[in-house]
């Protein structure tokens, strides 16, 4: 292939995956070639002469985000630091890049859970849409409580109530995903919820 024809390729292929990144956060799970394809305005044959279907596409563009991110970690812990240090890097450098690389966190998001970022998006099954209402009704109720205790002092940080309410919801699926090695006893989680509270306290 010629050097001229070469570089057409890659400037094609790269004009695909700036397209594909907004289709894929805007249709989540749901994307497929076709969403890809008309954004485009392209015929979807054309479009799979590039790419062959959209787990390709998502590992063109997550491959080319992560490997600087991942060579920047691997050389934060051969630098010679405390083990809290280097926590401390790498969690700075990870916000960095999800700063930096929103898309590619919402493209994964929208892949993953799709329920939790859309309030709009709907799922067939009744049970996991009746969870989701209860799962958003809960965050309403949380976020007040969390402005009223902000108000009477009871909260020491200065983080803003959204913060806190975020920051408290993935601190409990951490806490749910280490379950899935360990779970204790039931009547240790008021000592776990304490622990929690204990970041803005």
């Amino acid at each position: 292939m010629s050097q001229s024809k070469q570089k057409r390729l890659e400037q094609k292929r790269a004009t695909i995956l700036a397209t594909a990144e907004s289709v894929l956060i805007k249709y989540g799970k749901n994307a497929t070639m076709g969403d890809i394809a008309k954004a485009l305005d392209m015929d979807k044959s054309s479009l799979y002469y590039y790419y062959k279907g959209i787990p390709e596409i998502l590992n063109a563009i997550l491959d080319q985000e992560y490997y600087d991110f991942s060579v920047h970690i691997n050389q934060i812990r051969k630098e010679n630091k405390s083990h809290l240090d280097v926590l401390r890097e790498m969690i700075r450098v990870i916000l960095e890049f999800y700063h930096d690389n929103l898309e590619i966190l919402l493209i994964i998001l929208t892949r993953i859970f799709p329920l939790f970022i859309d309030p709009d998006t709907k799922e067939e099954s009744a049970a996991i849409n009746a969870y989701m209402d209860s799962y958003r009704e809960a965050n309403v109720l949380m976020l007040e409580e969390i402005k009223l205790a902000l108000n009477r002092g009871e909260f020491k940080v200065r983080f803003s109530p959204e913060m806190i309410l975020q920051t408290l919801r993935g601190a409990v699926f951490g806490v749910c995903a280490v379950w899935r090695k360990y779970k204790p006893q039931r009547d240790e989680i008021p000592r776990i919820v304490d622990q929690l509270l204990a970041m803005y306290t």
